[in-house]
């Protein structure tokens, strides 16, 4: 009985990390899974009945013919933030117990909306709970095709249909293009005062290259200019800078050396390179020199007057 829990309990958590209506995983995927979670002698049939088991529990596990993916997880990701907000208020919380709450409420979350809530630590979101809220609406637009109303400051209300949510500068930047049209335009997510969904699907085809092109054309600091190829040497196994690199860079490349970029080699790019850390190096010389001059520049502007 004991294995058998542990089993299901393994199936469920790999299913909320790793499926959604875009992403599917196969009876050999859950299989292997087990195998690496030290869950061995589990055959198709034991996954068929354990599937059968979780959705008579009441979740709602579907199979398309290209594999199994989790309709509806237990909890959003706004009900998952508003959990983890009243934990953080709580003054007299042991840290330790507060680390394995944390543990169990990302328990819940797929792999992507772990690192958006990871990422609302580095931007704005947090100052207004409306606007994570607003990011789940668009973000279940984007996978539904669905046209939105958007009202934004001094605008009228507009019908567009949203294609992509860019973070950078510690904000999220919102791509969309307006029906029949495959232009795209974008601006600061947090401009946004109301939106709704509607039931009007998206008949234009943008391809995201077309989007990350427009991304570096736009008014971004960091592609402004003549740009120069980049490498980051990541010194540490983080896998969440890595992952906040790639979010922050959409031609980013990530490589066997670290990560690749094509960008305008500015302050505006170096003070993005101070917000991660020491643990990221910078291979080409000319740029790490440059670097280095400008955090001595900074030193030097602090540096009182004698």
């Amino acid at each position: 009985m004991e294995k058998n829990r542990k089993r299901l309990l393994e199936i469920l958590h790999y299913l909320i990390k790793y499926t959604n209506e875009d992403k599917r995983v196969t009876c050999f995927d859950i299989i292997t899974h087990l195998e690496k979670a030290g869950i061995n002698n589990t055959n198709r049939k034991t996954i068929y009945e354990d599937i059968k088991v979780l959705n008579d529990f009441g979740l709602v596990i579907e199979y398309d013919g290209q594999g199994y993916y989790l309709l509806e997880a237990p909890f959003s990701l706004a009900e998952i933030k508003l959990i983890q907000d009243s934990l953080y208020s709580l003054k007299n919380l042991d840290l330790n117990l507060l680390n394995k709450l944390n543990e169990k409420l990302y328990s819940f979350l797929s792999l992507d909306e772990e690192k958006l809530l990871n990422d609302l630590s580095f931007n704005n979101l947090h100052k207004d709970k409306k606007l994570l809220h607003r990011l789940e609406l668009i973000l279940e637009a984007i996978k539904d095709k669905k046209a939105v109303i958007v009202k934004r400051k001094n605008k009228e209300n507009e019908l567009i249909f949203p294609l992509y949510l860019h973070r950078n500068n510690d904000y999220y930047y919102f791509y969309y293009h307006y029906p029949n049209n495959k232009k795209i335009y974008h601006f600061r997510f947090d401009n946004i005062l109301d939106l709704n969904i509607c039931e009007q699907l998206d008949n234009i085809v943008i391809s995201k290259s077309s989007i990350i092109e427009h991304i570096n054309e736009s008014s971004n600091s960091f592609y402004k200019g003549k740009s120069e190829n980049v490498t980051l040497i990541i010194l540490k196994n983080h896998d969440y800078l890595i992952e906040r690199i790639l979010d922050d860079f959409p031609n980013a490349i990530k490589t066997k050396e670290g990560i690749a970029l094509k960008v305008n080699v500015n302050n505006i790019f170096f003070s993005k390179i101070v917000e991660y850390g020491k643990d990221i190096l910078i291979k080409e010389k000319n740029v790490a020199k440059e670097f280095n001059d400008y955090l001595k520049n900074i030193i030097n502007n602090y540096r009182p007057e004698k």
